[in-house]
């Protein structure tokens, strides 16, 4: 999800960042609701009054998401799981964990926390509105309390990737020992759920009600095709299981040097070479990656006078990987780093690089030959 986002702010140690679809679910709910929810609900408000309502309960429900997802991050803390980032979008949060759970019974409590928390912030909510006098302030209260009724709720149905259906794994899991099988049913029962969405969804539009059928439907497809994506991702992760980077890198320790031209990295190496990105190397050490990404910004007519090192990426530290490292965790390193390839290290020295399209070709043949 980080594609697309932008970090807003840091809370207890871990980077908020909002994806660009969620300024869509901003706009409707705060039209739907100035334009609809309020007005009935309070004949005499303003129309700006209304506006202001409609915003403000948009910015709360952000609020109930982020909190929802903070208190997942927070107990996989307390198990010993770092929490990375919460990136909130179209379809609600996530929060991005370091790793896996590595026992049923953590997975349970990381994944029932949120729903749990959802329904308490809807407890707290009623009851204020019910206390309040003022009628807009119980209405706004009323909305968060009916909000985050449906949140908690949603995200009970079991089925991945709903918290619910992560519930359903770690059931799964502890009962028969094997984790992969949790999976496969938690994500069966998703995409049953996402059909019965998608069905549901066109049912709505046959009956009249195309924006909330469509709604629905979309929501459907995102259960069915969420799910289906994170079980082909831990079967590809099972493929390269005891797989180290020395299986599949290329033995090559071509590199460049900061001082040389662009016009001389484009000339001799990369066109040459057919690469797309080639290592930085200064006085034996390697301090940079510079990519056609990178590149790509600088005019044809500056070439020659533009060095690398005034390009290149990872000049503030750069992510490298050894010949022993698991193929598995140097994927999941140039997965959070968005790199399309890592310098290969041994005892400091570079040896060779490790490209994405390598670790997808190895997947994609074990696949076809049905291995791991």
């Amino acid at each position: 999800m980080r594609t697309g986002s932008l970090r807003i702010f840091r809370i207890a140690g871990i980077d908020v960042y909002v994806h660009v679809s969620w300024l869509v679910i901003f706009a409707l709910v705060t039209w739907s609701l100035a334009e609809g929810y309020y007005p009935r609900l309070l004949p005499n408000l303003s129309s700006a009054q209304a506006w202001a309502l409609g915003a403000l309960s948009a910015l709360l429900l952000f609020a109930s998401v982020l909190v929802h997802e903070l208190a997942h991050s927070l107990v996989a803390r307390t198990r010993g799981i770092e929490a990375a980032s919460i990136t909130l979008f179209i379809f609600g949060g996530v929060s991005s964990l370091r790793t896996e759970s590595t026992r049923a019974s953590s997975e349970f409590l990381i994944a029932i926390v949120g729903p749990l928390t959802s329904l308490a912030l809807a407890g707290v909510c009623f009851v204020f509105a019910a206390a309040l006098g003022e009628p807009r302030a119980a209405a706004l209260l009323g909305y968060l309390a009916l909000i985050n009724a449906l949140l908690g709720g949603f995200n009970l149905i079991p089925g991945f990737p709903l918290d619910g259906g992560r519930v359903l794994r770690a059931i799964v899991w502890q009962v028969t020992g094997d984790a992969s099988r949790g999976l496969e049913i938690a994500v069966g029962a998703g995409q049953l759920v996402g059909y019965g969405f998608m069905v549901w969804g066109v049912m709505q539009v046959v009956g009249g009600d195309a924006f909330n059928g469509i709604w629905i439907a979309v929501i459907g497809w995102f259960l069915q095709s969420a799910g289906a994506a994170t079980l082909r991702q831990v079967r590809s992760e099972q493929r390269l299981s005891g797989l180290r980077v020395r299986d599949v890198m290329r033995p090559d320790a071509t590199a460049i040097v900061p001082g040389a031209s662009v016009a001389t990295l484009i000339d001799e190496y990369l066109l040459p070479g057919n690469r797309r990105a080639l290592p930085v190397i200064s006085a034996g050490r390697v301090v940079g990656m510079i990519t056609l990404r990178d590149i790509q910004g600088v005019p044809p007519a500056a070439r020659a006078a533009t060095r690398v090192e005034d390009v290149m990426g990872g000049r503030e530290a750069v992510v490298t990987v050894t010949p022993d490292t698991p193929l598995a965790q140097a994927l999941e390193a140039m997965l959070a780093g968005d790199f399309e390839q890592l310098p290969v290290l041994d005892d400091g020295r570079l040896i060779g690089v490790l490209t994405r399209a390598d670790v997808i070709r190895q997947v994609q043949l074990r696949e076809a030959l049905h291995l791991g």
